[in-house]
């Protein structure tokens, strides 16, 4: 319920600014979908980065990069704390959901304002 009511408001918030500016319907039916679809790969990509399923590919290369240049025993230390930080990492992961969740509903939000735009026209 509460991602729909933000989702209207995204879409009314879209609708005021079409009011507001001085763009043409073809303008701004542009306008939307390139944001539309931005915001989609956005919340895309969060996503992946919330699944994990990248994460394999970033150890990797963060071992590549420890072989050209190496850790200080400090640094190795500091990295294994914050690997086992649950604090942080449930943290990160309510950051990534949320940022991910906004993303997706202005990207729908915009797509679906420049297709009833599209409609019109």
């Amino acid at each position: 319920m509460k991602n729909m009511m933000v989702f209207l408001l995204f879409v009314l918030a879209w609708i005021g600014v079409k009011i507001i500016s001085s763009l043409t319907l073809v303008a701004f039916i542009n306008q939307t979908f390139l944001v539309g679809i931005i915001s989609l790969l956005v919340g895309a990509c969060f996503v992946i980065f919330k699944s994990g399923f990248l994460t394999l590919f970033f150890k990797g290369f963060r071992v590549m990069g420890s072989m050209a240049a190496p850790k200080s025993r400090a640094m190795a230390r500091v990295d294994q704390v914050i690997e086992e930080d649950e604090g942080w990492q449930s943290f990160n992961r309510r950051f990534t959901g949320r940022i991910a969740n906004i993303a997706l509903l202005i990207g729908f939000s915009s797509l679906t304002v420049s297709l009833l735009g599209l409609a019109l026209y």
